[in-house]
């Protein structure tokens, strides 16, 4: 697949798809603590930014961060940021409803999902919705990285899954 950045196609090979098992991965937060996404319980709504000091990255957290204010979803957005970029990042937003992560250590992530934009170093703007299960139940790649995800389908989604 191809998504652009900057004007440029650039290579990006997806491992997961609608209806996988989300295999297991290991990030680490905005204070250096390791997640491990098997001790993530229930739905996961899993967002792969570029960088959280982009403006785009930024808006987009904030909109699922105020979605998710009284939902039962845990919302997990990973970069290749380092945790000081994103502990400024939650600071600055105040946001404890979302845990920032980084795959800046293991690129457990990147092994995982193959969201990474190869070329660049970055994540592609990708939204996966995982289940109880840990099955992937909604899959977004935003074809150009410029561009924030369709909220109304992720939405429709997560309401879906929560019936």
């Amino acid at each position: 697949m191809q998504v652009k950045f900057k004007g440029e196609y650039t290579p990006v090979d997806v491992n997961v798809s609608v209806n996988d098992r989300m295999k297991d991965f290991v990030v680490v937060d905005s204070k250096m603590n390791e997640i491990r996404s098997y001790e993530l319980k229930g739905i996961k709504l899993i967002l792969s930014v570029p960088s959280v000091d982009t403006s785009v990255c930024s808006m987009e957290l904030s909109k699922f961060v105020e979605y998710i204010q009284d939902q039962d979803v845990t919302l997990i957005s990973i970069s290749q940021d380092l945790p000081f970029a994103l502990d400024r990042w939650c600071q600055a937003n105040r946001s404890d409803k979302i845990i920032a992560a980084s795959d800046f250590r293991y690129h457990d992530f990147e092994r995982v999902s193959g969201l990474l934009m190869k070329k660049i170093g970055l994540f592609s703007r990708s939204v996966l919705i995982v289940d109880e299960d840990n099955k992937i139940r909604y899959l977004e790649i935003v074809e150009d990285v410029s561009c924030e995800p369709n909220y109304e389908k992720v939405i429709q989604q997560l309401n879906r899954l929560k019936k």
